[in-house]
């Protein structure tokens, strides 16, 4: 019998709610299966088997869970389960609370989960769990019960408007009840959940430098490294002189400084987005950064990064690099200070000491910061030491050596 763990996803949390199982209980799965869906704070992610076996669920869909604490048995035999079960080792599976099962109501389909002052909320209202459903969400907060009681969305003001269930959720997001519906996706709607989150608690500013290529391009000549892990080490190498920019935000307007620069760039292979951590990029050679986000990208096409793939990120770099990309301002993650943004590499055209016009490759460096921490004047300066760093052929010789 081996205990199915469920991992540490972030640092900021201490568990997360097992929102559904994907395979059924009693199945016989595989190492690396994904067995179970769980929401964190920053993402919906993906539970998987560490070995071959049989599942048996010690845990219910809905089910709040802390880190490393098991959620599941895999068992060698089916007749190994069998035996545990009947003896009196074995527990019962706890059920979901009332109204968080992943049941169907008698309006059909799959039932939200409802944290526990949703549920209350709810009740109070009269907001039955088909208006809750059509919403589209798996894990329901007070929040999206409050929206709905805000706009009248309850039991007796869907009768007085002569509304259904869906019509309700078209009103609540301000289109007309017979307008087509689309439902998000799991992870999507983790996305969503992100944002939202971030929007609602981070004022962010933003600051955009252009940066010059050509010292780049001389210098990348034959060498095995790209912009990526060259931007990757330029940033790294500000960590002693900037350190809130690497640091964790903490209660009553305090910071926790990071003690090394671990970095984490965004993946996208169209697998999903995923931010692995390059971990000490300021000491390591770039080289093994190379090599680790080419491990990144495999491991983002296979969905199966290691456990501590996400750990201890101090500050992150989002790419969109795609062509023709001059300018883009992501979140800033809850738990962070800040992100940074590489764009696109382009021709501009700049003009000599005497006038004669030529071409350049450029591209666009900015930082988007939560402005309770940072400050115009210190996006500016860190902006101008990266781009220092990444213009002058004796700074990107040595990041690259």
């Amino acid at each position: 019998m081996r205990e199915l763990l469920l991992p540490k996803f972030n640092n900021n949390d201490e568990g997360c709610v097992l929102v559904g199982w994907t395979v059924d209980d009693g199945a016989a799965v595989s190492a690396d299966a994904v067995v179970a869906e769980v929401e964190t704070a920053k993402a919906l992610e993906e539970l998987v088997a560490d070995a071959d076996g049989v599942l048996h669920r010690l845990v219910e869909a809905g089910a709040h869970c802390a880190f490393g604490r098991p959620v599941g048995l895999l068992f060698a035999s089916r007749q190994e389960r069998d035996d545990y079960l009947a003896s009196p080792a074995a527990t019962a599976v706890p059920t979901a609370p009332e109204g968080q099962g992943q049941g169907e109501d008698h309006d059909g389909g799959p039932d939200p989960v409802l944290s526990d002052a949703a549920r209350t909320l709810a009740q109070d209202h009269g907001i039955r769990t088909g208006q809750l459903r059509a919403l589209g969400k798996r894990v329901v907060k007070a929040s999206d019960v409050q929206r709905l009681i805000d706009q009248g969305l309850t039991d007796q003001g869907l009768r007085d408007q002569g509304l259904t269930d869906q019509g309700a959720a078209a009103v609540a997001a301000g289109a007309s009840e017979d307008a087509a519906v689309v439902r998000l996706s799991a992870r999507q709607r983790a996305v969503a959940a992100v944002v939202s989150e971030a929007h609602r608690t981070i004022p962010a500013a933003f600051a955009a430098i252009a940066v010059d290529l050509t010292a780049f391009r001389a210098a990348r000549d034959g060498a095995p490294y790209g912009l990526v892990e060259l931007l990757v080490k330029a940033i790294a190498a500000r960590h002693a002189d900037f350190p809130l920019f690497f640091a964790t935000p903490g209660a009553d307007h305090t910071l926790t400084l990071a003690p090394a620069a671990n970095v984490g760039v965004t993946v996208d292979v169209g697998t999903g987005l995923f931010i692995p951590v390059l971990k000490d990029a300021a000491r390591r050679p770039i080289g093994d950064l190379t090599d680790d986000l080419m491990d990144f990208r495999v491991s983002a096409l296979r969905q199966n990064f290691r456990e501590d793939a996400f750990a201890d990120e101090a500050i992150t770099l989002s790419l969109h690099n795609e062509p023709d990309i001059i300018l883009a301002a992501p979140i800033v993650h809850p738990g962070r200070t800040c992100v940074v943004t590489l764009c696109a590499e382009r021709s501009e055209v700049a003009l000599a000491e005497d006038g004669t016009p030529f071409t350049r490759p450029v591209t666009t460096v900015a930082v988007t910061y939560d402005h309770r921490y940072l400050n115009g004047r210190d996006a500016v300066r860190f902006l101008t030491a990266v781009k220092q760093d990444l213009e002058t052929a004796d700074a990107i010789a040595r990041l690259a050596g």
